[in-house]
């Protein structure tokens, strides 16, 4: 029996007094379909037996529950009014661009929990199967509105107060007691003594004098400064290296010249390289080239290390790294000259583990960044690889050979670079070819980095995605040499922990780097009987900081108990359960069948609905579907995960590609992985042509037909965002936005939008610079170009040769049937 998914907390939008119920339709809300009708449409599905035709479902496609209806009601909640951490308010949708007040919970955009309201009892939890868990995304970025996180003050040599049982912060959970001389442990129950340094009267009500001083006290977020004893070496600001791949392949796709160029747009800005950090650039072929970046120079030397199996640094380290803005016009004069000075290089292999491995010596004292950006498998130098490649794997059970790495070294570099303080960005531009993303991969999988895939680069198609992603990979908030421990109180533990990191330990979750967009989620289990009151969690990240400072940043979470299993379901969070779920799974793929782990998928999302039934719901006719308020879109979220290039069986689908999006979906936060499952589709020519504000930007279901020719369309997808243009489209938009009068005139391979000179084109230009997505643009004219990339997107319809979500709920449905009657009986 699959094991339940591990799951985080947020609710969407208020629950309705009643269920709601799918099925034969009495009314426009209600559709309570007979069981004989809910069947699947369509042709032969992949899972059904082939036989006469079965009858079209009386199911309206418009009527069954949608994301969009779900985010655009939260937007509307949210639009005027803050959220407050320990109000009643239902918590943000993790779609919602809220904005917050820190009341003594953290911000929901740090850590969400699955369930809002924690079970009693493990007999609870299985009774729901729903997922059980946190999600962790410790310096996500806050709404521009709300407070930064505050710098709270150390008053003693030893650091922030802690417990001295459990280790566990002081926060605003903490109760004062014995006239402020002794406070007791809101995760373990132990009673300390407060120091004399921190000693505070409390007043009538039992509250410290000095609360309003006292940050770590009322808020439920904080950092402090912490001292010598929690080093592990001297911190400094962030050092980062370019290791760039200047062989063939590499000049030739151009990705060298458009490096060179985003380098230089990122490179002199404050906020991607505050005063302290240093930057260093090498490159590499079959050799590894060091440049002296000095500011005493008028131009960069080059130094070659040509024995790649033996390296050494052949330069000092004040050399190598350097200030950018003192030595700007050296660095200015090298980037604008490494493109024509390899532009004849006919190197066909590049010494990947050899340029990381010179990063690694230059880097052992301090800690720092390296950036890799490779074009080609590695066949020369540390770590040469064998194209394994065998495209007659792809889809079968047999791919699984392809998903584990080649080469034990390159996990045996990435635990040193963790044990070092390296974090390791991997930036893949294949062309044509494979290049093991897998090993590749394995070294920013364990150092907490990031894997950027580009294939087939092509500069004029993909410059703009490339440097976008490049200057927020740099200017994002981030740190390095770090780890992470997430403490519950007493009666629960963290079972397992799923994403990109390293552990030496069961319980400290090692991060080389870490930035705004990492998570990580955590499995919780019951180890004993829970404290009377609320449960809490905190999460203690200790990193150092871009600007060199060691601190420990605090996020802490109180959630009240329940024995009530409605209140359970009613206040369950459907996105972070989503994010836990797709983590477990993701994890599994080397181990499992990947039709084993669809089929656990199925299993869960019935398991779950089944439960809802049988417990919330049991007097309803056996032929409604009924689906909890809380995960009513839970069907088509599961099966977007099943369609994804991660999970979906697809000869088209190749190894480096399924890869790199399973390392992805590791990392993804709350909101981006619900991003990435169901895209955002605006409705532009709505959106364009009201006049005045338009407060919630209108959006569109994934489906095609319900796409009007008429209008227009961007869908913000993963690896691309589509700009749909239907044949019918008005004249007068068009021109607004491209300078045309016909569809036919429209430049389809543009990979950004003309210059804005007309307020629709200014709109839509806001709209995208606000846009999360940092994917490149694909102008999709109907009846013009090809859309097939575009259609595979709408995951509502039948596509990946898998079945549309109405045909889904209709196997969900009597897979849930097949559960509960047997039973009642």
């Amino acid at each position: 029996m699959p094991v339940p998914p591990l799951q985080t907390y947020g609710q969407a939008t208020a629950p309705p007094a009643q269920p709601q119920a799918i099925g034969t339709p009495p009314n426009p809300t209600h559709y309570q379909h007979q069981q004989q009708s809910l069947q699947p449409s369509g042709s032969q599905q992949a899972g059904y037996q082939q036989g006469p035709p079965k009858p079209k479902p009386k199911i309206d496609p418009t009527h069954i529950p949608s994301p969009v209806q779900m985010q655009q009601a939260n937007e509307a909640i949210f639009l005027t009014e803050h959220y407050g951490t320990c109000s009643q308010q239902t918590i943000p949708l993790s779609t919602t661009d809220h904005k917050t007040i820190d009341q003594g919970n953290c911000n929901p955009r740090f850590m969400r929990a699955t369930l809002r309201e924690i079970p009693k009892s493990p007999d609870l939890v299985r009774d729901t199967h729903l997922p059980f868990g946190l999600v962790v995304q410790p310096l996500a970025k806050l709404h521009p509105e709300d407070e930064p996180v505050p710098l709270a003050t150390t008053t003693g040599e030893d650091g922030p107060i802690r417990c001295s049982r459990c280790k566990g912060y002081i926060n605003p959970a903490c109760q004062f007691t014995d006239g402020g001389r002794k406070f007791n442990c809101n995760l373990c129950g132990f009673t300390n003594d407060v120091p004399e340094h921190y000693f505070s009267h409390l007043d009538m009500a039992g509250q410290r004098m000095d609360l309003d001083q006292r940050p770590e006290l009322r808020l439920g977020s904080v950092e402090f400064e912490v001292p010598e004893v929690y080093w592990t070496r001297q911190p400094s600001s962030l050092r980062v290296l370019f290791a760039v791949d200047v062989s063939f392949s590499a000049i030739q796709s151009g990705m060298v010249e458009t490096f060179c160029a985003a380098l230089q747009l990122a490179l002199f800005s404050d906020a991607t390289f505050p005063p302290g950090t240093r930057i260093g650039i090498v490159t590499f072929d079959s050799a590894v080239h060091f440049y002296n970046l000095s500011a005493t120079l008028e131009q960069a030397q080059m130094l070659v290390v040509p024995d790649v199996n033996d390296m050494f640094l052949p330069l000092s380290d004040d050399a190598i790294f350097v200030d950018p803005h003192a030595s700007r016009s050296v660095i200015e004069n090298l980037l604008s000259s490494l493109p024509s000075l390899f532009a004849g290089n006919r190197q066909p292999t590049s010494v990947f583990g050899s340029a990381v491995k010179a990063g690694m010596m230059s880097l052992q004292a301090t800690g720092g960044k390296i950036h890799v950006l490779q074009t080609t498998l590695p066949t020369a130098g540390i770590g040469m690889l064998k194209n394994r490649d065998n495209p007659k794997l792809y889809g079968t059970d047999k791919e699984r050979q392809l998903l584990s790495p080649q080469d034990a070294m390159y996990t045996t570099i990435g635990k040193e670079c963790v044990d070092l303080g390296i974090c390791v960005d991997l930036w893949c531009f294949p062309l044509n070819t494979y290049i093991d993303v897998c090993t590749l991969g394995v070294i920013p999988a364990l150092t907490g980095g990031d894997t950027h895939f580009y294939p087939n680069f092509a500069r004029d198609r993909d410059d703009v995605s490339f440097t976008d992603s490049l200057i927020n990979s740099l200017s994002r908030e981030q740190g390095y040499n770090a780890a992470m421990r997430v403490r519950c109180s007493n009666g629960l533990a963290v079972d397992e922990q799923f994403g990109n990191f390293y552990m030496n330990n069961s319980t400290d979750v090692e991060l080389a780097g870490v930035d705004a967009d990492k998570s990580v989620a955590f499995s919780l289990r019951h180890d004993g009987k829970l404290d009377e009151g609320d449960v809490h969690f905190q999460c203690a990240l200790l990193y150092t900081t871009k600007t060199g400072h060691r601190r420990v940043r605090l996020h802490n979470l109180r959630i009240p108990a329940t024995n009530d299993i409605n209140t359970i379901f009613r206040q369950a969070d459907l996105d972070t359960s989503m994010n836990v779920l797709s983590k477990q799974v993701i994890s599994q793929t080397p181990k499992k069948l990947q039709q084993d782990l669809v089929t656990l998928l199925d299993g869960e999302c019935t398991r779950i609905l089944a439960a809802y039934r049988k417990h919330c719901a049991s007097s309803a006719a056996s032929g409604q579907l009924i689906l909890p308020e809380s995960f009513k879109t839970l069907p088509v979220y599961i099966l977007s995960l099943k369609k994804s290039t991660a999970l979906r069986r697809d000869m088209m689908v190749g190894a480096d590609m399924r890869v790199y999006s399973m390392r992805r979906f590791k990392s993804l936060g709350v909101s981006a992985l619900i991003r990435w499952l169901y895209p955002r589709m605006v409705n532009l020519h709505e959106y364009l042509t009201v006049k005045g504000k338009i407060s919630i930007v209108p959006l569109q279901r994934l489906s095609y037909d319900l796409l009007h020719p008429k209008g227009m369309y961007l869908l913000e997808g993963p690896e691309a965002t589509y700009l749909w243009i239907g044949q019918h489209v008005d004249a007068a938009l068009l021109q607004s936005l491209f300078g045309v009068a016909e569809l036919n005139e429209v430049n389809p391979k543009m990979a950004q939008m003309p210059p804005a000179s007309t307020p629709q084109a200014e709109r839509l230009a806001a709209l995208l610079q606000r846009s999360p997505s940092m994917a490149p643009l694909r102008v999709i004219r109907q009846g013009f170009d090809h859309e097939g990339e575009f259609m595979n997107m709408l995951v509502e319809d039948e596509t990946h040769s898998q079945m549309s979500y109405v045909d889904y709920l209709c196997m969900i449905h009597k897979q849930i049937q097949s559960e509960v009657e047997p039973k009642r009986k």
